[in-house]
């Protein structure tokens, strides 16, 4: 078994969502693929020509591509534009993404609207 943890990367709580995932499956033999990326910065260009932009890109759709499950995460205070896209990539094959979308996400609606259409 195997998770991508897709979703809001921007740090607004105290605690991580994806560290505190982490570590709730520790003693679960899953593979799991975290995104997030300590050194990334704001030199970092999105640009297809910066190669580390692209590399990291790359890998997180291959990932998603072969995991079992990509568990997206939008948290209300962030609009996460890139994991509304990975929502969208995901939605083509039914029950592969775990969504959590609390109330006060700006998108919540879509969000619902795409799993009841998508599960």
């Amino acid at each position: 078994m195997s998770v991508f943890l897709a979703g809001t990367t921007s740090k607004v709580d105290a605690t991580d969502w994806r560290e505190a995932l982490c570590a709730s499956l520790s003693d679960t033999p899953i593979t799991i693929y975290n995104p997030y990326r300590a050194d990334w910065d704001s030199s970092w260009r999105e640009d297809i020509h910066f190669a580390p932009y692209r590399q990291q890109v790359e890998w997180e759709l291959e990932k998603q591509d072969k995991t079992d499950v990509v568990v997206i995460y939008f948290h209300p205070a962030t609009q996460a534009p890139i994991s509304l896209l990975e929502l969208g990539i995901c939605a083509r094959v039914p029950g592969k993404a775990i969504v959590v979308c609390p109330e006060g996400y700006w998108k919540r609606g879509n969000v619902q609207i795409v799993c009841s259409e998508r599960q």
